[in-house]
C-alpha cells in the first residue's frame, strides 16, 4: 500500500503465464469487488495471558562457548546469536491491529507484515539493507545498541556513551567495512558518510552510518545476494560466523533477519532486515532478538541486551515491557 497526497493505493501483483488467460484477471477483480464492499469489522481486545524467555542458560551457556572461541581464533571478530520468547493469548490477533500498533508505536522504522494461513510475520525494523533506484544503491550500517533514557538528559547521556564506546564502535566498523566493500564491486564512487551518528527508536538507540553508490549495470538481487547477512546480523567473517550459528544456536530463525521488501519491474526496490520481528500463530507468538558476540563481551550483559531488543515488538504485541528503574 502507498500514501500519497492523502489518497492510499494497493497495488496488486498476480503472476501470469504464457498459458494463463483472462480469466485469472478476472477471478482476481472478482475477489477485490468482494473485498471493498464488505463490511468493516471491528477487531475484539486480544489479552497476553503468558510470556516465557525460552532457554536462557543454554543461551548463556552458547555465548561463553562462542566468546572463549573469539578469544582463542583472533582471525574471528564477531558472532551474532539469537535467542526467542514466547507468548500467549486469549483470543486471535488481527493483522489491522498489529499493523495500527506498529504505526502507532514505530516511527522511525520500516514496518512489515507477511501472512500465510494462519501465521503472521512481522516487524518494525530500524535497518536498511539496500536502496536501488536507476543510478544509485545506498545500505545503511546499523550496530551497537544501547538503551534510550527516560528523560532527554538521560537519554543524551546515553547516546554518547554509545558513540565513544570501543566494543560497539568495533561492532560497527566491522559492518561498515563489509558493506563498503561489498558495495564497492558493483558501484563506482562509492561514498562513506563521515563519521556514526545515533539512529533513535522508542526503546533503544543504534549507531548508524550509510554507504551509496553510482550504480552501473548492478542487478539488486545480486547485490543483495551479497550484502546478507551483514555483519551486524550474522558476524564477521561471514562464512565463519554463519558456521558457528549454525553449531550454537538450538532453534530455527526462520524468516528472522532476512532480506524483506520490494522490487519493480525496472530493477528498482528496497529491501529491509527483518529485525526487531515476531511470529504470531493462533494464539501464540514467537519474539526475536539478537546480539553481537565479540571477544571481550560478557554473556549475561548480552542477555540484557537482547531483553530490550524484545521490547518493540512486547509494545505491539501487549505483553509486559520491562522498563528500566
Amino acid at each position: 500500500m502507498t500514501e500519497k497526497e492523502d489518497c492510499c493505493y494497493l497495488s496488486v501483483n498476480v503472476w501470469l503465464s504464457e498459458h494463463d488467460d483472462y480469466e485469472k484477471i478476472e477471478a482476481v477483480m472478482a475477489q477485490w469487488d468482494k473485498l471493498i464492499s464488505s463490511p468493516i469489522r471491528s477487531n475484539p481486545d486480544v489479552a497476553c495471558i503468558s510470556e516465557e524467555r525460552l532457554a536462557e542458560d543454554a543461551w548463556l551457556l552458547a555465548a561463553e562457548d562462542v566468546v572463549a572461541l573469539l578469544q582463542e581464533v583472533t582471525s574471528m571478530q564477531k558472532v551474532v546469536l539469537a535467542r526467542r520468547m514466547r507468548l500467549g493469548f486469549d483470543g486471535f490477533i488481527s493483522s489491522s491491529r498489529i499493523i495500527a500498533h506498529m504505526e502507532e508505536q514505530q516511527a522511525n522504522s520500516y514496518c512489515f507484515v507477511l501472512e500465510n494461513g494462519t501465521s503472521t510475520f512481522f516487524g518494525a525494523t530500524p535497518e536498511r539493507l539496500l536502496l536501488a533506484d536507476v543510478d544509485h544503491l545506498e545500505s545503511a550500517c546499523v550496530a551497537g545498541s544501547i538503551a534510550r533514557g527516560e528523560t532527554a538528559g538521560e537519554d543524551a547521556i546515553l547516546g554518547e556513551t554509545l558513540l565513544s564506546d570501543a566494543k560497539n564502535l568495533a561492532e560497527h566498523h566491522f559492518v561498515v567495512e563489509m558493506i563498503e566493500a561489498t558495495l564497492a564491486r558493483f558501484c563506482k564512487d562509492v561514498q562513506v558518510s563521515a563519521s556514526p551518528t545515533l539512529l533513535k527508536n522508542r526503546d533503544i538507540q543504534h549507531l548508524y552510518m550509510t554507504v551509496s553508490g553510482q550504480r552501473g549495470e548492478a542487478k539488486m538481487l545480486d547485490v543483495l545476494r551479497e550484502l546478507h547477512p551483514t555483519p551486524a546480523l550474522g558476524g564477521w567473517p561471514q562464512a565463519e560466523a554463519m558456521a558457528v550459528i549454525r553449531l550454537k544456536e538450538e532453534a530455527d530463525r526462520g524468516f528472522y533477519g532476512a532480506p524483506i521488501g520490494w522490487i519493480d519491474p525496472l530493477d528498482r526496490g528496497e529491501f529491509a532486515v527483518a529485525i526487531r520481528s515476531a511470529l504470531v500463530t493462533g494464539t501464540n507468538a514467537l519474539l526475536y532478538a539478537g546480539c553481537g558476540i565479540v571477544a571481550d563481551s560478557v554473556p549475561a550483559e548480552e542477555l540484557a541486551e537482547t531483553a530490550i531488543k524484545f521490547q518493540p515488538m512486547l509494545r505491539v504485541l501487549g505483553g509486559r515491557v520491562h522498563e528500566r528503574s
